[in-house]
């Protein structure tokens, strides 16, 4: 945990380091296992290891889903990288071919499947049990801006690709210059990514968001999203973030620039705030 917390926010080495983790995790568990333990709750990620390991053979299983299944996200990132070839980080990492082919395996034999995740669920169809998302307790709120003021946006990720950074940079643009926006990660996509754009970034808000913004091709965990849900603060989020009916939530579909912008409009003006549009 702690040489993992010294890698970056993203990319192939910490990506390695995480699934590394999981498999030695697994291989404790495998090991503390009684052997007349005939039914399991296995959290997704420990399921390669386990499989390959024999652990789950003659046992009744069901699984945590807590992303996607390893070939159905190569799939997604390379569907985002075929239209972002500029992007250093789309294309920066994917699973060994043993790992995906036995959590398939896994996922097939289990019994059930369980998330809260509506994107997820909606992959299996029948054999999946959705629970409800539950919002945090709200955290202390900033105080609140001028009304004149130009519109806050909150994109709650680093500048990266799989988080829709091309897609809200594109709409950002369509709308013009009278947005202001802040990051909450570091630039991974490049220095001068959101050149031209009134952009802050770090780990603290400025002010109290008006939006909150995630335009993903990837998003497994969107606690983000369910805090600022929690304060009152409208949310735009592709379907890949799983966030399905929850009040609050406009969804909109990933990859999608020209939706979004509509999107970003229309709540910022639902809550009375302006911006100034260019022509696309």
């Amino acid at each position: 945990a702690l040489h993992s917390r010294r890698l970056a926010d993203q990319g192939a080495e910490r990506q390695r380091a995480l699934l590394a983790g999981d498999d030695r995790l697994a291989e404790a568990m495998a090991r503390s296992l009684p052997i007349d333990l005939h039914r399991l709750v296995i959290a997704q990620n420990l399921l390669p290891a386990l499989w390959r390991r024999g652990v789950l053979g003659g046992r009744r299983f069901e699984v945590l889903l807590t992303r996607l299944p390893l070939a159905e996200l190569h799939a997604r990132l390379d569907h985002a990288a075929d239209g972002r070839r500029e992007s250093p980080t789309l294309r920066d990492f994917r699973a060994e071919p043993w790992r995906v082919a036995a959590e398939q395996a896994a996922l097939a034999a289990a019994e059930r499947l369980i998330t809260p995740h509506a994107a997820l669920a909606a992959l299996f169809p029948g054999r999946c049990e959705r629970l409800p998302w539950v919002l945090p307790e709200p955290a202390a709120q900033p105080a609140a801006q001028p009304h004149h003021r130009r519109p806050l946006l909150a994109f709650p990720a680093s500048t990266v690709g799989r988080k829709g950074a091309w897609e809200l940079r594109e709409a950002l643009r369509l709308l013009g210059r009278e947005v202001s926006l802040w990051v909450a990660g570091r630039p991974l996509e490049g220095p001068d990514f959101w050149r031209g754009l009134h952009v802050s970034e770090g780990t603290a808000c400025p002010a109290r968001p008006d939006l909150f913004v995630l335009p993903a091709h990837v998003e497994h965990q969107p606690r983000a999203l369910l805090a600022a849900l929690a304060r009152g603060i409208p949310v735009i989020a592709s379907s890949a973030c799983g966030l399905g009916e929850l009040p609050g939530v406009v969804t909109v579909p990933p990859g999608d620039p020209q939706a979004l912008r509509a999107a970003i409009s229309s709540v910022l003006a639902a809550a009375g705030l302006t911006t100034t549009e260019t022509t696309p």
